[in-house]
């Protein structure tokens, strides 16, 4: 289960804004990103990572979820983790947004662990380029 949530946590790659602009810009991106996955909408998940992301998430997936492409990938951890998993995503909190230039990191916490995220902008638009489980 720790795993499973920790691979959720690919669908939580955010990052989250201070005051506007770029970061608030990237902290939509991440809640849709979140909520999407949370609601089951695996294109939509999907189209909110990187390329590369993508790839690297398909392919850690791969084996223990038997999937061989992004959206049954994220329906397979959906489905494994559970609505006590959901549940845990939809109270994820955002901080410590840190944008330079088409790069940002945030910093996810849920209960008493964190974890930072990585975005990068991708055809104008912020994207999930990395998080634990998909590097």
């Amino acid at each position: 289960m720790r795993r499973t949530v920790a691979t959720l946590a690919v669908a939580a790659v955010a990052l989250a804004g201070c005051g506007g602009g770029a970061g608030e810009d990237a902290k939509s991106a991440v809640k849709s990103y979140v909520n999407a996955f949370v609601n089951g909408d695996g294109a939509k998940a999907c189209s909110l990572m990187t390329a590369s992301t993508r790839r690297q998430f398909v392919a850690r997936t791969r084996q223990p979820y038997k999937t061989t492409d992004c959206v049954s990938a994220v329906e397979a951890i959906r489905t494994t983790a559970g609505q006590a998993g959901m549940d845990k995503l939809k109270k994820l909190t955002y901080s410590d947004a840190k944008v330079t230039g088409d790069t940002a990191t945030v910093k996810l916490t849920s209960g008493s662990r964190t974890s930072t995220a990585n975005l990068k902008k991708e055809g104008g638009s912020w994207k999930v380029s990395g998080a634990p489980g998909t590097q």
